[in-house]
């Protein structure tokens, strides 16, 4: 276990240090092939290996620079030294360089220099033999040597060919992974850009319901008041009560969802149940609405999502009423308990017809509908909102609301 460690921090640093790995490469490449060419062809093929084993310093930063460099080696022993040397090895991995250059010009450089070279190496060990050593067993008539010619200059050239194709294929696999790692962070950078902004909808629609409500009820509560204190002084009393209840129930709201949305976990495991429909009816006949709440079936527990969804929607649908009905506008929450849905609403009656969505003065629906829609929407929900059907002045939200196959049956 220790050796392994130590072995992938020594390779970690290799790589880290790109020039000295090159230079290492180099020197173990001159030293291996060198003094074997040295023993066999003097001090003539040591040289030669010298310059093909600078070529390797350069494989990595300057492949072109490396490839010029090999063929300076691959003339001089052409020119100098008869027959093959242990180096020219070597000359693989300079062409397999080639193919894994970022340069085009670099690339077909290598696949070219792979033909020519492969018809001069041909070339120099067929056509230009020496009658004795090397030479000794090449046919003598032209047929014969130019047909060793070309399968000398084929095998050479397919050799090298063959280096520069496995370079261009590690290029190409490179490049599909580095393709693959951008598409992926691409991905993440998407998903992180739609939670930020889902997070954002969630906070302006939940500070909205909140807001909205307890500001409508201190507003109704502070305007009736105000007319009452003259024939009921308890009146004031009251309506102070109710204005610091509520406005205190709304700052433990706001406390609880920014205290969700600063740890890790969905906003609607708050802690808002159905349940408090009670408390919400009761705070706004406080504000003047004559509520009345009709509900039929057996009430089922629902999933945190589905109780928030339908405790905001009825919240919001009230906080209209308060808003744009009036004190002594008759309300009625209606709640239809089935097995595999629920079916609730609101219904106003104005005494005055003054609801501004029943006029007709207001074209487009604001951010509490719109919140309400949304809601809805990401549970497999309806809601229908707009003035009465009957001609009575007033306005209806009806929404439905399923939660079989959801896990809202406990």
């Amino acid at each position: 276990m220790r050796l392994a460690v130590r072995v992938t921090r020594v390779l970690v640093w290799f790589e880290k240090h790109p020039r000295v790995t090159d230079a290492g490469i180099a020197l173990a490449a001159f030293v291996l092939f060198g003094a074997a060419d040295f023993v066999r062809d003097g001090a003539a093929g040591m040289l030669i290996d010298i310059v093909f084993a600078l070529s390797l310093a350069f494989w990595r930063r300057m492949p072109g620079l490396g490839l010029a460099i090999a063929w300076v080696g691959a003339l001089v022993q052409v020119a100098t030294v008869d027959g093959l040397l242990l180096g020219d090895i070597l000359i693989l991995a300079t062409v397999f360089a080639t193919g894994l250059a970022e340069n085009r010009v670099v690339r077909w450089a290598g696949l070219v220099s792979s033909v020519i070279g492969g018809g001069i190496a041909g070339a120099r060990l067929v056509l230009f033999a020496p009658p004795t050593g090397d030479g000794a067993a090449i046919p003598t008539d032209p047929v014969s040597r130019g047909i060793y010619f070309v399968i000398a200059s084929g095998v050479i050239a397919a050799a090298l060919a063959l280096f520069w194709a496995l370079g261009v294929l590690v290029r190409n696999r490179r490049a599909s992974a580095a393709a693959r790692a951008d598409r992926e962070r691409d991905r993440i950078l998407a998903e992180a850009r739609l939670t930020q902004e889902r997070e954002r909808a969630l906070l302006s629609r939940e500070m909205h319901d909140l807001i909205g409500h307890a500001l409508a009820v201190v507003i109704a509560q502070s305007d009736g008041a105000r007319y009452a204190k003259a024939t009921n002084p308890q009146a004031e009393t009251t309506a102070l009560e109710t204005i610091n209840r509520t406005a205190r129930s709304a700052l433990d709201d706001v406390h609880e969802l920014l205290s969700v949305l600063r740890e890790p976990g969905d906003a609607t495991t708050a802690g808002i149940r159905t349940g408090d429909l009670d408390l919400l009816v009761d705070s706004v006949r406080q504000a003047g609405l004559e509520v009345t709440v009709q509900e039929t079936g057996i009430r089922i527990p629902l999933t945190a999502a589905h109780d928030l969804t339908m405790f905001r929607v009825l919240q919001e649908s009230l906080t209209n009423a308060i808003k744009h009905g009036g004190r002594g506008t008759a309300v009625t929450v209606s709640l239809d308990w089935g097995l595999n849905h629920v079916c609730f609403g609101v219904t106003t009656e104005e005494i005055s017809g003054g609801h501004p969505q029943a006029t007709g003065r207001i074209s487009q629906p604001g951010q509490g509908l719109i919140g309400m829609r949304e809601r809805m929407r990401l549970l497999d929900g309806t809601v229908e909102a707009g003035p009465r059907t009957d001609g009575s002045p007033g306005f209806r939200v009806d929404a439905r609301l399923p939660y079989r196959g959801t896990g809202a049956l406990q």
